[in-house]
């Protein structure tokens, strides 16, 4: 029987990019370590629902391993803990169509796979969105809306306030006395994002207000994208988990963790437990760029664990001031990084002329910076000066129309 002292617990956790690989290294070791971590904190916790707030992929079309990595965790976490319901939604590195399709065969039960947006003759088929939440008796303790990453073209005339304000109407309707949890992947505004590894979300042209979209009806609202663990202003407890690992190395300074949150009738009770770095992280030189000479000098002082696995090595990311042409500058570091039990993400060349001002270094990779950043950079090389607030809205609103077209 359930304890009625005890509150119904959740652990909250997001974007785990499963296949993720940074320059070519594969991070399965990593995320291993993750799930048979959180496996044990599902088991010491006592958790009533695991909940996971989109991206689980990396990819739309995932790699065979990553699908079976997540489906080992589902039998590893059902076996292990026998009351645990499980719900993951839909983010928009996933394709809905994948996260769906196994909930065909699963079929209603402890765990619940939610990619799209559910219709049914054109209405959100709220029946399939809000879900009972059972205790260990089997009683419903609690209730979920599973709001998945929506496009423009998902949430209806009424935008992502009208499409949330049906939601909560009607899980607290539900809900009565017992708690509701509103899941949602997108950006709000206010959000702090890495530099390197997201892009804003923004449906019908603006990020969407914490304030607009959630209110006290919700008990707590998980929130997916974001990889920095975060809480967000609003009526009710609003937090992003974050990723259970760095996505790149501007990430690497983040404590990332999972969100526990108790769910009792005076609201809920949120604390964070921070997930082991399986491999760290390290910039060379930790400072910034240098001279060549200092960089190699950095390299040797490193002290590393030459026994270490190969799957525990530190990923190091080498930024190197120029201040003229260097043709044997990759050959140099690559000399100093051999035999080391070191994985190489990249080499930056950072100008000493632009190293104060904030521009974007030589050699950088365009895919890892910014739309917006990028377009700034552009205007500001041709005209002189900031682009007008008009301009940057007009990019935003295709950034937004060319998201939108991408492929589930």
């Amino acid at each position: 029987m359930t304890d009625p002292a005890r509150p119904f617990r959740l652990i909250h956790t997001s974007d785990w990019h499963i296949g993720h690989e940074l320059f070519g290294h594969d991070r399965e070791a990593e995320h291993d370590a993750f799930l048979a971590w959180l496996v044990e904190q599902l088991v010491a916790e006592q958790a009533n629902l695991l909940l996971v707030t989109g991206d689980v992929y990396d990819v739309a079309n995932p790699p065979v391993t990553a699908m079976a990595r997540l489906y080992r965790f589902l039998r590893d976490a059902t076996e292990r803990c026998p009351h645990l319901s499980i719900v993951i939604i839909g983010g928009n590195h996933d394709s809905a169509a994948r996260i769906n399709l196994p909930a065909a065969l699963l079929g209603p039960g402890r765990v619940h796979l939610v990619g799209s947006l559910a219709r049914c003759n054109g209405v959100v088929d709220l029946d399939r969105l809000l879900l009972p939440l059972p205790g260990e008796d089997g009683e419903t303790a609690a209730w979920l809306a599973a709001v998945p990453y929506c496009r423009a073209g998902d949430v209806g005339p009424g935008g992502l306030a009208g499409l949330y304000g049906e939601v909560l109407a009607a899980g607290a309707a539900r809900a009565g006395t017992l708690p509701l949890v509103v899941t949602g992947h997108l950006h709000v505004a206010g959000g702090d994002i890495s530099e390197q590894s997201e892009r804003r979300i923004v449906v019908g042209g603006e990020e969407a207000e914490a304030a607009s979209l959630f209110d006290a009806r919700a008990a707590y609202v998980a929130l997916g994208h974001l990889h920095r663990a975060q809480a967000i202003r609003g009526e009710t407890p609003i937090r992003y988990a974050g990723s259970p690992l760095p996505l790149s190395a501007t990430e690497r300074h983040y404590r990332h963790s999972v969100s526990v949150v108790n769910l009792a009738p005076g609201g809920a009770e949120v604390r964070e437990l921070t997930i082991p770095r399986h491999a760290p992280f390290l910039a060379v030189p930790e400072g910034g760029a240098r001279p060549l000479a200092e960089v190699e000098a950095a390299i040797a002082a490193l002290s590393l664990d030459a026994e270490a696995e190969r799957g525990c090595w530190p990923f190091v990311e080498i930024s190197v001031l120029v201040d003229g042409p260097e043709p044997d500058l990759q050959s140099r570091v690559l000399a100093a990084l051999e035999g080391l039990p070191l994985r190489l993400t990249r080499i930056v060349r950072v100008a000493a002329r632009s190293a104060g001002q904030g521009t974007a270094p030589q050699g950088a990779d365009l895919a890892e910076l910014r739309p917006e950043a990028v377009f700034a950079a552009a205007f500001d090389r041709v005209h002189g000066g900031a682009p007008p607030d008009d301009l940057l809205r007009a990019f935003e609103q295709l950034l937004v129309e060319t998201h939108a077209e991408e492929p589930r």
